[in-house]
């Protein structure tokens, strides 16, 4: 089944924010990853897949969504970077699609529809019998410190689970 990308008009359809040949020219750029480019196309676009559904649920992104029955959570309206530039509307930022490509090459490795360990924050280790203590602050979720980079100034990362239950 072919990948249906956001065009910037608010698809309802859309799975991602970055075409298969697009993010194959991003890692083009940074040195051609062997763990991306041996993927067949089904592949590559299931990895596209889960990295936007994983985006999305990891950032509460500035402005608001263009179009109520909106796939995805780009395009926004009223969104500004940190910089006070003013987003198109009609467009996905360029580092949302750089994140799409890092997180689709990062499910390659840690699948991102599986548990995450708790953000690093280990107080002890035990290597017999194996045992793992977290801080109490521990996040939920691995800390993506790339991803928060690329997405810095477009929102923020949500912590633990957010939104609401609604009863039928």
């Amino acid at each position: 089944m072919a990948l249906i990308v956001e065009n910037g008009s608010g698809m309802q359809t859309a799975e991602s924010y970055i075409s298969e040949s697009d993010a194959d020219a991003y890692f083009a750029k940074r040195g051609s990853p062997s763990a991306w480019t041996a993927l067949s196309s089904s592949n590559k676009e299931s990895a596209l897949r889960y990295a936007t559904v994983t985006l999305d649920g990891m950032y509460e992104f500035e402005g608001d969504i263009t179009q109520l029955l909106q796939a995805l959570s780009w395009p926004r309206s009223d969104a500004t970077d940190w910089e006070g530039r003013t987003i198109v509307s009609t467009s996905v930022p360029q580092r949302v699609k750089d994140a799409t490509c890092e997180l689709a090459l990062l499910h390659l490795t840690e699948a991102l529809n599986s548990s995450f360990a708790r953000d690093g924050a280990i107080i002890r280790e035990k290597v017999g019998s194996i045992e793992t203590e977290y801080s109490e602050a521990a996040g939920a979720e691995t800390s993506l410190p790339v991803i928060d980079r690329i997405i810095g100034g477009l929102g923020y990362r949500r912590s633990g689970v957010t939104g609401r239950s609604i009863r039928a």
